[in-house]
């Protein structure tokens, strides 16, 4: 028996390496708390981001009923705003945000739908980007001043966005704005900090997409483009940053289907969705509702994290937002489906576990014992023993050796422990729990139904 676990193990690790999937990140439920906060609107159109002081920026895209204000003729007019809530799932004090004034003009947000957002590193404010309509042709972008929620920057019809609606916004250490429209055949252009044309980093971007994002150093651009056969993420290079020239230099994560994208703050990772309309390719069999890392250093992709309480609905999400916190340790995900399902979801890097000691003495050897309730849904309870001290780890595996999950990794004294399992992110199925302490390697089964 050993032997075979000791096999398993080997089978686990040589799998884990290969697919660059640690899972560093675990679930941390919806965001808002639903039992506390409900979000008031439906989807998530690219419109997220996470300013230095951890309150998280969610754009409206269409606008949101019971949301409205008195318009000019004293009618009631339904908006689109900018909901900001603090880390602890309140709002902001200046949230929501309908109307935005600066320059001399003020916008109401209720004429152009929501079409995606990031934060500002060079000021921490938050950049939101809005479409084209029948009745009002063009882009239109907001900087807001994420301390007191004011209008600080307007940009409307930026060269090349006359008529077409923006894939989102990037922006670059120095504050400048990176753009491309939904739809192909228009130049990618870079704005200056006031909003002035610099530079193009593309003569014209094929297909359709909904996202972007750039490099702090604004050396790279990474445009993910969903039509393209197959979907892929194209990069345009530039050794001089914004200044150019840029060159298509490469494509990424071909047969992803990508709508959310973000570079993490501290690893320089690249992070990216894959959805429901992805295909396999030589690069690997995308898994919808699932974010990849990939490694600009490497060129691999090194890590993921899947929503798997979005495979609820018949049709599959579309996820279309990604935020990170400052330090990276927290990432907010959202879709775009009108569904019962959370919209917005948090996930927290190496998610604290709570690990009980129990008062039964000092055990004479290890054991790993049977999960408590077996089968589950969707926590359970696993109890192991330890005989000396050391460094001792419990990890959860999926049935093709995938790690899931690591419920314990610290050096522990001898003694009887039991953690608290939670599932939810999982899809129905069977796992495998397996705890290593000194020469010691245990491992059982338990089924997860949902």
């Amino acid at each position: 028996m050993r032997k075979l676990t000791l096999l398993f193990l080997l089978i686990v690790v040589s799998l884990s390496v290969s697919m660059g999937q640690s899972m560093n990140y675990g679930y941390d439920g919806p965001f808002p708390d639903t039992n506390k906060v409900k979000l008031p609107f439906g989807v998530i159109n690219g419109g997220m981001g996470v300013d230095p002081e951890g309150k998280v920026w969610m754009q409206a895209y269409t606008n949101v009923t019971g949301d409205t204000i008195i318009g000019p003729a004293g009618t009631y007019i339904s908006v689109r705003p900018v909901y900001v809530y603090k880390p602890d799932g309140t709002p902001a004090t200046f949230s929501p945000i309908r109307i935005l004034s600066a320059g001399g003009v003020t916008d109401t947000l209720h004429s152009r739908l929501g079409y995606g957002g990031t934060i500002n590193p060079k000021t921490g404010n938050f950049v939101g980007a809005w479409g084209s309509v029948a009745y009002k042709p063009g882009a239109l972008f907001w900087e807001i001043n994420y301390k007191t929620g004011a209008g600080v920057t307007r940009i409307l019809n930026p060269a090349g966005l006359t008529t077409n609606s923006p894939a989102s916004v990037a922006v670059n250490a120095d504050g400048e704005y990176f753009l491309s429209g939904v739809l192909g055949g228009i130049a990618g252009q870079i704005l200056n900090p006031d909003g002035s044309a610099g530079t193009q980093y593309a003569a014209g971007v094929a297909a359709i997409g909904r996202s972007m994002a750039v490099s702090p150093n604004g050396n790279d651009v990474y445009l993910p483009r969903f039509t393209t056969a197959p979907p892929m993420t194209y990069i345009y290079h530039s050794d001089n940053g914004s200044l150019g020239p840029y060159t298509l230099k490469d494509s990424i994560l071909v047969g992803a289907s990508v709508e959310a994208i973000a570079v993490h703050p501290k690893t320089g990772y690249v992070w990216m969705s894959a959805d429901r309309r992805s295909v396999p390719s030589p690069e690997g069999n995308w898994n919808a509702n699932t974010f990849y890392a990939w490694n600009p250093a490497t060129k691999k992709v090194v890590d993921s994290f899947q929503v798997s309480v979005w495979d609820q609905s018949a049709t599959g999400p579309l996820p279309r937002g990604i935020a990170f916190s400052p330090t990276g340790d927290t990432v907010y995900v959202g879709h775009f489906d009108v569904a019962t399902m959370p919209v917005v979801v948090r996930f927290v890097k190496n998610k604290a576990v709570s690990v009980e000691r129990d008062n039964d003495g000092i055990p004479t050897g290890y054991a790993l014992s049977q999960n408590y309730p077996n089968p589950f849904n969707p926590s359970t309870q696993i109890r192991f023993s330890i005989a000396k001290s050391g460094m001792t780890t419990l990890k959860v595996y999926d049935v093709m050796g995938r790690e899931m999950a690591t419920l314990v990794n610290e050096s522990m004294n001898p003694g009887t422990y039991s953690v608290k399992f939670d599932a939810s992110n999982l899809s129905s199925g069977t796992y495998l729990y397996v705890m290593t302490s000194g020469s010691a390697r245990l491992s059982n089964k338990m089924v997860l139904v949902k």
